[in-house]
């Protein structure tokens, strides 16, 4: 794993989240693997005290539908580790949120909080690409993975634009290899 962008998902939990507990890294399979496989939507992190911390990008609207998938996970992970998971989600402004606020009834202990950034988190990753590229570093895999799936991830009227700046990146990072 990229030991630069696990730092900044910390700082991530910390700063923005407002998290005291000590994280100790990213959370082992055994713990994150639910009915056969494991977790990959998000980035799961385990604390000193053994409780879990999912962090994930938004990229589309929160509604109910939505909600239920986290509520999901978090008592699936529950069922699994029998310790506390918070779900820390982070969207731009531009996603809409019409999911109901309010206690959810569950046997499990969880938290789900969603923090509403002005900017999308997804240009943040492929700016961090971009400056590994202008310094002439070389990309790991998860860098060249993430590259593919950013277009993916950003809103429809800047797909277009952005997948031709994610493959002409792909290009530069291919032709410092060869």
């Amino acid at each position: 794993m990229n030991e630069e962008l696990k730092a900044k998902e910390i700082r991530v939990i910390k700063e923005v989240f407002d998290d005291e507990r000590e994280v100790i890294g990213y959370a082992p399979e055994d713990m994150i693997t639910i009915n056969g496989h494991r977790y990959e939507k998000g980035d799961i992190f385990l604390t000193d005290t053994g409780e879990l911390i999912d962090l994930e990008i938004q990229i589309e609207d929160f509604d109910k539908e939505e909600l239920c998938n986290y509520v999901k996970l978090a008592e699936e992970l529950y069922k699994i580790n029998k310790v506390e998971i918070s779900i820390y989600i982070l969207c731009s402004k531009e996603i809409k949120i019409t999911s109901p606020e309010g206690l959810i009834n569950s046997k499990a202990n969880f938290c789900i909080r969603i923090i509403c950034l002005n900017e999308n988190p997804i240009y943040e990753l492929l700016s961090g690409i971009k400056e590994k590229i202008d310094k002439k570093d070389s990309l790991n895999d998860e860098d060249l993975t993430t590259l593919m799936m950013i277009p993916d991830m950003v809103p429809k009227r800047d797909k277009e634009r952005v997948s031709v700046e994610c493959f002409e990146l792909l290009k530069k990072s291919q032709m410092r290899n060869i």
